[in-house]
């Protein structure tokens, strides 16, 4: 039992073994334990100093050499650049647990190698120790990445080289990944507006074509606003505004407002009036009435017809 928690003690501390780095100094116990304490006073400093983020994270190798007790032993310190990474395209709420598991990761570290150093001096009562500080609600806090800390830190440092390849001088943008991913929702959003508008038009054009078996126009619009009135006296309005409608169009049509086309629907009657027309805006109110009343079905009222004929004689139909 006792090898095996000397084992997962040397896991921990060595957090996977690596090569020697070409060139690298071999560090002694002791300056291991300074270079970890360097590294944690300079991450705390990045609470009110945040600016010196990039220059701490250039200055950590991938990995650290120590000379311990039971050989060489090579440490990655690659989590400390990716932290502070992500330490730097993250949103401002985030930055503060970041700093705070980078930094309790290091006390881990120097915790385990002062434990590694000493495996005979009272390791039960280390190991306790040892669960103690890891088992503590600051530890407990720290957690990897999640997948979209991942995607957002990935989105940022694509964006950062494309800007870099534009110009080398670009400094490290802090919310590069927040300000590409709130551009894609802005882009999807509007993307969506643009498809709700086109299915609108069409749900509008795809109404039921009234086709009929004459030009509108082929009888004059005092017929047809004769029989619209003519069922206003007997009180069907929905057929008198579906009447008086036919009304407008063969008066804008007689005066050669549009082609003649019998299977134009409402609203390509209504496109086809040119916008400089006076008769556009009155026609426009006409074919809305027209609309929710005949196709919409919507119950038809006396004040309907009377609005309905204030805008028809607002085109000449009186």
């Amino acid at each position: 039992m006792t090898s095996f928690r000397a084992c997962m003690i040397a896991v921990f501390l060595s957090l996977a073994a690596g090569t020697l780095a070409a060139g690298q100094d071999v560090l002694t116990a002791q300056q291991y334990a300074d270079r970890l304490r360097s590294y944690q006073d300079r991450i705390s400093e990045l609470n009110t100093a945040p600016h010196k983020a990039p220059e701490l994270r250039d200055s950590i190798p991938d990995s650290l050499t120590v000379e311990s007790n039971h050989g060489q032993i090579t440490v990655e310190t690659k989590f400390l650049r990716e932290g502070l990474n992500r330490f730097l395209i993250s949103e401002p709420k985030a930055k503060d647990k970041i700093l705070s598991g980078l930094g309790e990761r290091l006390r881990a570290l120097r915790v385990e190698a002062d434990l590694y150093e000493q495996p005979d001096r009272g390791n039960d009562a280390a190991h306790k120790k040892l669960e103690e500080i890891l088992s503590s609600r600051e530890f407990n806090r720290v957690r990897g990445p999640s997948w979209l800390e991942l995607l957002r830190q990935r989105i940022g440092a694509w964006l950062l080289k494309q800007l870099r390849r534009i110009s080398p001088r670009v400094p490290d943008l802090q919310n590069a990944g927040q300000i590409f991913v709130w551009t894609m929702i802005g882009l999807a959003a509007a993307v969506a507006g643009v498809w709700l508008y086109r299915l609108s038009r069409e749900s509008m054009t795809g109404q039921p074509r009234e086709i009929l078996p004459f030009l509108p126009s082929s009888q004059s619009w005092q017929e047809w606003l004769a029989q619209a009135r003519a069922q206003a006296s007997a009180g069907n309005w929905r057929d008198a505004i579906h009447l008086g409608f036919w009304a407008a169009v063969s008066r804008l049509e007689s005066d050669g407002v549009w082609a003649p086309d019998k299977a134009r629907t409402p609203r390509e009657y209504l496109r086809s009036i040119p916008g400089s027309n006076l008769s556009r805006e009155p026609f426009s109110a006409l074919t809305r009435n027209f609309e929710a009343s005949w196709y919409g079905s919507r119950p038809t009222t006396e004040a309907d017809f009377v609005q309905f004929t204030a805008n028809l004689e607002r085109i000449g139909c009186r």
